[in-house]
């Protein structure tokens, strides 16, 4: 046994390292004494290899795994879990709406005049309250401007307080103001009535075309009508119904009180 464990230990020391000395001799040559010694180290060496196979314990089977394939990409399939809070939540949602619905009922039947049904019968049926502000001023407070689009039209006051001009021209209310009424004559020109405040108002006559109907609001910067030049058109103004003689025109048609 000892013998084996230090040709072991031999094992571990290359064998390119083994030095054989050899004295020279005229004698007949001998059998190489290096080969000889490797070739004995490498008996030795393959009977120790096959010593230490044969103690080895025979290997044990590898275990088997058990494992269960689902399929390239396939992941167990989850049952949904139902959410508590929603089902609670619809619940509440829809006892909500039957108790506003039943409230609306009784109210109805009870109590007609209540806030609640006040607000859902202006749903239903909106009304609009239009609030209109009456302007008390008198025809002198106010400033007016020209009736005309150019200022190169030739308008005239005569002694009775009729401004007229013939072209061809728009024409312009001469103060803010809502359309009274629109009519139109047998020989096809418009007349506008316009209401500017509680007592003032003005009437234009001889119109080609008029492009408001009553109740539409009017201002000086909008014209009301057209006129193509082929008729005199006339302006009167009104004072509470009566007939306004003291004015004239300036220079860019403006018309201007004579106080």
């Amino acid at each position: 046994m000892s013998e084996q464990i230090d040709y072991a230990e031999m094992l571990e020391i290359p064998v390119s390292t083994l030095n054989v000395t050899k004295k020279k001799s005229r004698k007949k040559r001998e059998p190489d004494l290096k080969e000889q010694a490797v070739a004995a180290v490498n008996e030795r060496a393959e009977g120790y290899e096959a010593h230490t196979e044969d103690a080895l314990p025979p290997e044990a089977p590898a275990a088997e795994a058990n494992v269960v394939d689902y399929g390239e990409g396939a992941v167990p399939e989850e049952k949904p879990r139902k959410k508590f809070l929603d089902s609670k939540l619809l619940v509440a949602e829809f006892a909500a709406v039957i108790g506003l619905v039943a409230l609306i009922l009784l109210t109805n039947v009870f109590w007609q005049d209540s806030a609640i049904n006040t607000f859902f019968a202006g749903l239903v049926n909106p009304q609009e309250e239009a609030v209109q502000t009456i302007d008390e001023r008198t025809y002198s407070e106010l400033t007016l401007g020209s009736v005309v689009s150019d200022e190169s039209v030739d308008c005239a006051v005569s002694d009775t307080g009729i401004l007229s001009f013939t072209a061809e021209c728009s024409v312009y209310a001469p103060y803010t103001g809502t359309v009274t009424n629109v009519s139109q004559g047998e020989d096809g020109l418009y007349t506008i009535e316009v209401g500017h405040t509680a007592s003032f108002s003005s009437v234009f006559s001889g119109l080609t075309y008029a492009y408001f109907a009553a109740g539409d609001a009017v201002y000086p910067t909008i014209p009301i009508g057209y006129s193509d030049g082929s008729a005199q058109v006339s302006v009167a103004l009104y004072d509470a119904g009566t007939l306004i003689q003291s004015y004239s025109v300036d220079e860019n048609n403006d018309i201007v009180w004579d106080l």
